[in-house]
């Protein structure tokens, strides 16, 4: 009987080593990685050790491989051999002869039931239960024992991925980088992150602008065309050029405004209003125009962001692909994509204000034809197909209706009716939006 004790001393002691490997690979997995920089930082031991596995992840999964099957086959092999000699009371009691083939079956039956239930619950579950718990105390704990036994592995690792490659080789499968986050799984790791109360709803809500920043054009958050307000100039040295910027800025106090010629549209360059505090009339008129920068439709913002970082000019004009102006977008639109609303610098025609609110049932408002696409899902949650041919509603409306409208005319897509309320020559100055079930009941 003692020599079956120290037998099952021997398995059970294989399973809780198969448990250990388990932990390890849930932990080093589980536990962020700048979770661990920072215990580095606090000089806790196992903290490097750790890091050091989890940048050599695939040796670190081969390492534990090893581990859990040489353990599983040889706690395996043990109880095998011993089976029929540790039933053989039981079968007795049975009628069923120990020696005989069926009592052979039987024996095998039950130790493999019994092995398997202790192993999944001890080797398995609750190791893999505590690592999920408790991830970066475990990393630390048992990450310098584990790079001791990964380091004596080394050869059979070696062998392992060598015979990995070529297997995978013969299948013609190649070899590709491990895959980083995407911006939808990065938005969903944010989510989790304010539901369960570890960033704040304004932290929340950066992350998602981030994750979105780089899929944003240009187009989709610069000042239309038809909404900028501009100084009209004769030319460069047009003499009345201070008179024209101070009768503007007394209209619409912002800081910067392009400057274009009256006769072609041209830009002839940008001007910020406190120039006209540093430079008296003595000054030629050219001096106080900034050169212009171009920015093509179609160009992202994170894009946009470094050119302006590097020629620290926070206004640029907008062109499409025939060098025609589109608008005119700021270092301030840009950064609103990222951290919200601030204070204006844009030389914009003001509209009424828009509530910032999804749409409800019996929801109707009036908005500028001009809004962009972005805005409108950004401030209503009101997502319209894109093209690229628009990025505006009023451009959406004239591309359903296939005609200059006049007021009255609308576009129903999905459960919203689009309405024209007001026009300005050919252009849609004025839109309301309603719910279908809304608009049915007029």
């Amino acid at each position: 009987m003692e020599p079956l004790l120290i037998l099952a001393g021997i398995i059970l002691t294989l399973i809780l080593l198969n448990g250990l490997f388990a932990c390890m690979e849930i932990a080093v997995v589980s536990v962020p990685r700048t979770r661990l920089k920072r215990y580095q930082k606090e000089k806790r031991p196992g903290a490097a050790t750790a890091i050091t596995l989890q940048k050599e992840i695939d040796r670190f999964f081969a390492t534990v491989q090893i581990g859990v099957t040489f353990v599983a086959t040889l706690s395996s092999a043990l109880a095998g051999a011993s089976a029929q000699e540790i039933f053989t009371p039981v079968l007795e009691k049975l009628g069923v002869p120990a020696d005989s083939a069926t009592g052979h079956v039987l024996s095998i039956l039950a130790i493999s039931v019994t092995l398997s239930y202790i192993s999944l619950v001890i080797g398995e579950l609750v190791p893999k239960s505590l690592a999920r718990r408790y991830p970066g105390r475990i990393s630390l704990m048992f990450a310098r024992p584990f790079k001791i036994f990964a380091d004596s592995m080394l050869p059979v690792v070696w062998v392992l991925t060598k015979s990995t490659a070529g297997v995978l080789k013969l299948l013609r499968i190649r070899e590709t980088p491990a895959p980083s986050l995407t911006p939808e799984e990065l938005r969903m790791m944010a989510s989790e992150l304010l539901e369960s109360r570890q960033i704040p709803q304004r932290i929340y809500e950066m992350l998602v602008r981030v994750t979105r920043f780089s899929q944003i054009r240009v187009e989709d958050v610069m000042i239309p065309r038809a909404r900028m307000i501009v100084v009209h100039a004769d030319s460069r040295n047009d003499p009345t050029l201070r008179d024209k910027i101070l009768r503007i800025f007394r209209k619409h106090p912002f800081t910067y405004f392009p400057v274009m010629d009256r006769r072609d549209e041209n830009v002839l360059g940008l001007v910020n209003v406190k120039d006209l505090l540093l430079r008296d009339k003595q000054h030629a008129p050219s001096e106080l125009l900034r050169p212009a920068f171009f920015a093509v439709r179609g160009q992202t913002l994170d894009r946009i962001l470094s050119v302006m970082q590097i020629h620290d000019e926070p206004m640029w004009v907008v062109v499409d692909e025939h060098g025609n102006i589109d608008g005119i977008i700021t270092l301030e639109d840009v950064l609103e994509e990222l951290i919200g609303e601030m204070e204006s610098i844009t030389p914009v025609e003001m509209t009424s204000q828009t509530p910032q609110s999804a749409p409800k049932e019996d929801f109707e408002f009036t908005t500028d034809g001009l809004i962009t696409l972005h805005e409108l899902q950004e401030q209503y949650s009101i997502s319209l197909p894109q093209s690229l041919y628009y990025s505006t509603l009023a451009g959406f409306m004239l591309d359903k209706l296939g005609k200059i409208p006049s007021p009255g005319d609308y576009v129903e897509f999905e459960n919203l009716r689009f309405e024209v309320l007001a026009m300005e020559e050919n252009r849609i100055k004025e839109v309301r939006v309603m719910p279908l079930k809304t608009s049915t009941k007029e």
